[in-house]
């Protein structure tokens, strides 16, 4: 079946309303009855629960959510979940989207000028996932008036917060003040510092440092809940006495925070290089930075692990290319050691004896989702829990889950696979990389690193088609994937069962300085950013 759809005649002789239209299946009064969804669609059963907990107060929903209650527990009476069905009485897990439609999906949004170019409406056709987690795509009808000064927002109380932080923090640079050359490492999204920023202080007191470069220390996760003023207040008293500031990932300080000409601000990005889009190379997909007020415009320096990653990162990052360090990852800088092997290898194998007795295999995705806040992986649709432990009997195999931070769910392993269907997520993923014999992940920069152990890499990504639509990727994997390509289950199971995983010559921006064996990667970052030399290959 094939459908026209008209945007400038969506309601008669009148282009579409604003607002977002899907291609769905209209429901009978009868398919509208709970009764019927509970016997032949349970998922908009789903669908009703989470529109109705968006219907509740946010100051409710976040007790309840402090309480470990999601829409899923939430006590909605049976006529509520109907009547929320029948107010939306419509289907969309019927509708399936050809390939050769979604691969070129964002070429058919177009922008209609009108009247000089002072209005504008713009269809959009945007892809995405519900609650069930079946992807849709909508057709999103927009009418914009042109804004002269695009830097500029409308009045809003974040707006006002901003001005205030800002405000605060220019007062508090004055009365602060850097004492010398004070280094604030700062983390916003963990309360642990990252293998890179913590490298890069370690080293620091290796060379003993810390006198003449006073280290300030602040980790804080500003995603799991509410954040007091107080909390804030720290955040940028800290960043108002510090002379250089490292932090990893984003910083939501400085959204709304731009430091001033005598500070250096470094993002020690911790990623090599992966598929999957973000930062800028996002822009325009729903969680996209702002391209003014983003934390991303105001670093100084950046690193990354080689000098063929500049161009990468800095449209990620919406920087310059010179602003762009080809330093290598200093949490790689003792990855390649004899010594972290034995000792990595050691421990694990002391903790989990089993490891020593079979194929280990190291399954290791990224998460979906907008972000932190949002992050979880599909067990149901990408795992069939069943196929891998009859692999692992017959192979004499363990298949390790190694989910990444994000992801609050874990794997729920049944008992009856337990024996060879491991999690161990709280694991570092570095250590158990020195004893897998093989390594599955997806649009994941982790294979960045189990490329230096030359160990084979197997790419799993059942949803690379809807993935690449909803978070969009930077780099092709069919094209550039230095590994097998798996887009099934039944699929893994087969290339796992043969043990037939070609490895793959990566590209050579998929490999880390620390090859070089020229130096630590953490000595380029203090000499280069602290001490401003002229560092071999750096800049």
């Amino acid at each position: 079946m094939v459908a026209t759809v008209n945007v400038t005649q969506g309601g008669g002789r009148h282009p579409l309303d604003d607002g977002e239209w899907i291609i769905c299946q209209e429901l009978t009064p009868q398919e509208s009855s709970l009764s019927w969804v509970r016997e032949n669609a349970p998922y908009l059963i789903t669908l009703s629960r989470k529109r109705l907990w968006g219907q509740l107060k946010p100051a409710q929903r976040r007790r309840l959510r402090e309480n470990g209650i999601t829409y899923l527990e939430y006590d909605f009476s049976d006529d509520e979940i109907e009547a929320g069905i029948r107010r939306r009485p419509y289907a969309t897990h019927g509708i399936t989207y050809a390939p050769s439609v979604m691969e070129h999906l964002d070429s058919y949004s177009h922008v209609f000028r009108y009247v000089n170019g002072k209005y504008a409406m713009a269809a959009s056709f945007l892809p995405g996932r519900d609650a069930t987690d079946y992807f849709y795509v909508r057709l999103a009808i927009d009418f914009f008036v042109k804004n002269k000064k695009p830097q500029t927002r409308r009045f809003s109380l974040r707006q006002l917060e901003k001005r205030a932080f800002s405000l605060y923090y220019a007062v508090a640079r004055r009365l602060l003040k850097p004492r010398g050359n004070t280094v604030l490492f700062l983390k916003e999204n963990g309360e642990e510092p990252t293998e890179n920023m913590a490298a890069v202080r370690d080293r620091m007191l290796e060379r003993g440092m810390e006198r003449e470069y006073p280290i300030i220390e602040r980790y804080r996760n500003t995603f799991g809940s509410r954040q007091k003023l107080g909390s804030w207040i720290k955040d940028i008293n800290a960043i108002a006495k510090s002379r250089f500031i490292f932090i990893d990932d984003y910083c939501p300080a400085f959204n709304f925070i731009e430091p001033d000409d005598d500070t250096i601000l470094t993002q020690v990005w911790h990623a090599g290089v992966g598929f999957k889009s973000v930062g800028y190379a996002r822009f325009g997909i729903q969680g996209s930075p702002d391209p003014y007020q983003s934390a991303h415009r105001r670093y100084d320096y950046a690193l990354v692990g080689n000098s063929e990653l500049r161009e990468i990162y800095s449209e990620v990052f919406g920087i310059e290319e010179a602003a762009l360090l080809a330093t290598g990852m200093p949490r790689l800088d003792h990855f390649l050691d004899e010594e972290k092997r034995v000792t990595a290898e050691n421990r694990l194998l002391a903790e989990y004896p089993w490891m020593s007795e079979g194929r280990v295999i190291v399954f290791a995705p990224t998460f979906r989702g907008k972000g932190q806040a949002t992050a979880y992986y599909p067990y149901d649709l990408f795992i069939d829990y069943g196929a891998l432990w009859k692999m692992c009997e017959e192979t004499n195999s363990y298949f390790v889950f190694e989910m990444h931070h994000f992801i609050k769910e874990r794997p729920e392993i049944p008992e009856e696979y337990s024996s060879r269907l491991k999690d161990l997520s709280d694991e570092s993923l570095s250590d158990l990389l020195h004893v897998a014999d093989v390594l599955i992940t997806d649009y994941s920069s982790c294979f960045y690193d189990c490329l230096l152990l030359k160990k084979p890499v197997v790419f799993y990504v059942p949803d690379k088609i809807e993935y690449s639509a909803t978070r969009g990727v930077q780099r092709s994997v069919d094209e550039m994937a230095p590994g097998l390509v798996c887009e099934s289950s039944d699929e893994l199971v087969s290339a796992l069962a043969s043990g037939q995983y070609a490895t793959v010559a990566p590209d050579t921006s998929m490999i880390d300085r620390c090859m070089e064996g020229s130096g630590l990667a953490a000595d380029r970052v203090i000499d280069a950013v602290l001490l401003g030399k002229d560092v071999p290959g750096v800049r």
